[in-house]
């Protein structure tokens, strides 16, 4: 029963909301340009904090946990997304973030009452262009995580960038040493039943 119940316990925490630019290897980040072409880049770690993806002629970055925080005394902003026009001549004009791709969720509820469990607190959207810029598709677990992100009605030129703030958290597929731990609890049960019966 103990095996049975731990093993239930660890399947059900599925969802982790402690993110970092550096977690988040393998999402896939496509940039829409003015002249109707694109650009998918898959992210990258840099630092124990930070990753993204860079090009010659734009790149989107991310240090710290997703989640965001600002401080007030040093007027800097942590956890915050950048997005840079570094030569793209048409502009950048719209970005697509697939983050669902490698099991992590955008977590878009502030607060906790309705939360997936596990997943906390989440962050809405909101950029230095304005807050209704995106949407969210390819829901996860409704009404607060979802796997892809679209920015669109913006375009930056040549050495302009978007900064924003949005929480991701990353779902957590139970080990195959929790499935094993599964299987030993039914076992025993088994086991256990039949020695009963025996009786």
């Amino acid at each position: 029963m103990v095996l049975l119940s731990t093993s239930l316990f660890t399947q059900a925490t599925l969802i982790n909301s402690n993110v970092t630019g550096a977690d988040m290897v393998g999402i896939e980040i496509t940039a829409l340009f003015g002249d109707g072409t694109q650009d998918t880049q898959v992210w990258s770690a840099f630092s124990s904090t930070s990753g993204g993806v860079s090009t010659r002629s734009w790149s989107l970055m991310l240090d710290g946990n997703t989640f965001g925080d600002f401080d007030k005394s040093t007027d800097t902003f942590y956890g915050l997304w950048v997005l840079k026009n570094l030569s793209v001549a048409d502009g950048i004009v719209g970005l697509t973030v697939n983050a669902g791709i490698a099991d992590f969720y955008f977590d878009i509820l502030p607060g906790t009452a309705t939360s997936t469990l596990g997943s906390e607190a989440g962050r809405p959207f909101d950029s230095n262009a304005g807050s209704d810029l995106a949407t969210f598709s390819d829901v996860y677990s409704s009404p607060d995580l979802f796997g892809i992100m679209g920015i669109a009605g913006f375009n930056l030129n040549i050495k302009e960038q978007l900064e924003f703030l949005t929480d991701t958290d990353r779902a957590e597929i139970p080990e195959p040493s929790t499935m094993f731990t599964f299987a030993l609890g039914l076992i025993a049960l088994t086991s256990l039943r039949k020695k009963s019966s025996g009786k």
